[in-house]
């Protein structure tokens, strides 16, 4: 970690934004921060600047003429404007690829089979870490059914707009399960059990993997899964645009599920009164390509510990279990798609 703090705010190399704010500190962070808990010295980073300012504002100058290996990421914007970030094409590959992976191995979700894909592609980072962990799995370059999830909330809930647009990606995606073989389905939960609605029995016995994704997965909605995909493993994923995702690691119904991140570039936290019980979930990215010390997110949750096991797949630090909106504010956010 103290490798990343000094290359951020390296004086010629470091990050223009953390050398502004190095210049209002009382203290030099290459000498005062050093451990994890040392982060909580440096100010959060006002989430409205990384939807105004360019993302090269926070990427250290190091990488500036190294464009070609950067990939681009940009949140939903659900709760506000989107905010955009980029990541060095090996912590892409850390963060969003090589978790999904390594969970995939651990719960015996299928391999060398095709995909189909339903979901939002560019300006989300989903739609490439998609293609990633499709072909990391063994498969072709996945199928694909393009959404936008700004326009779907846009539009009035159970509204006749609303229903036609998620026909128009349907139909797109029973085409594809008609015509190809496909194996595995990635997709949110509601648009999942739209789809599953309209598949015939023989298709959805042909799925054997289903990964989740972009909305919580209750007990129940595992349960129903199972119904409809009843050979298929089922495997969900936590996070977001501008951090990484965390999996499952032990996927089990009935219980609600947990996550965790892999490796120590991402460390989850809870904002809670005490041990064991639900707060606010935060986390920090601590990459060469962007510093946040602590960004507080929406969701509330419980921290745990990892399965057994876990440390040796290179799951060593804290999850998170059963995140989910706070009911005051799940109930603004309506019923999306994704």
């Amino acid at each position: 970690m103290a490798e990343v703090v000094d290359l951020h705010f390296d004086p010629r190399w470091g990050a223009p934004f953390w050398l502004e704010v190095a210049g209002g500190l009382d203290f030099d962070p290459r000498r005062g921060v050093r451990e994890l808990h040392d982060l909580d010295r440096l100010p959060p980073v006002p989430l409205e600047q990384l939807a105004r300012r360019p993302v090269t504002h926070f990427l250290p100058r190091r990488y500036h003429a190294h464009r070609a290996g950067l990939v681009t990421s940009e949140t939903g914007g659900t709760t506000g404007a989107p905010r955009r970030t980029v990541f060095l094409r090996d912590e892409f590959e850390e963060a969003f690829v090589e978790p999904f992976v390594r969970a995939a191995l651990r719960v015996g979700f299928p391999v060398g089979l095709d995909w189909l894909y339903v979901g939002p592609g560019g300006p989300h980072v989903i739609g490439k870490a998609a293609r990633a962990c499709a072909r990391a799995l063994g498969s072709m370059d996945p199928f694909t059914v393009d959404f936008d999830p700004r326009w779907a909330r846009r539009l009035p809930a159970d509204s006749l707009a609303r229903r036609r647009y998620l026909d128009h990606v349907l139909d797109q995606a029973l085409a594809v399960l008609g015509s190809q073989e496909i194996g595995v389905l990635f997709a949110t939960p509601p648009v999942l059990e739209a789809l599953a609605g309209r598949m015939q029995v023989a298709c959805r016995e042909r799925i054997r993997g289903i990964h989740l994704g972009g909305m919580a997965v209750s007990p129940e909605f595992r349960a129903r899964l199972a119904e409809w995909f009843p050979r298929a493993v089922s495997l969900a994923g936590y996070g977001n645009s501008l951090a990484g995702m965390c999996p499952e690691l032990a996927p089990a119904d009935g219980r609600p599920p947990e996550y965790f991140p892999f490796g120590t570039r991402l460390v989850l936290g809870v904002e809670a009164s005490e041990p064991g019980r639900r707060g606010r979930v935060f986390f920090r990215r601590i990459d060469r390509s962007c510093l946040l010390p602590r960004v507080l997110e929406r969701d509330e949750a419980e921290l745990v510990g990892p399965p057994g096991g876990a440390g040796e797949a290179g799951f060593t630090l804290p999850g998170v279990r059963d995140p989910r909106p706070p009911e005051r504010l799940a109930a603004t956010l309506g019923a999306g798609l994704y």
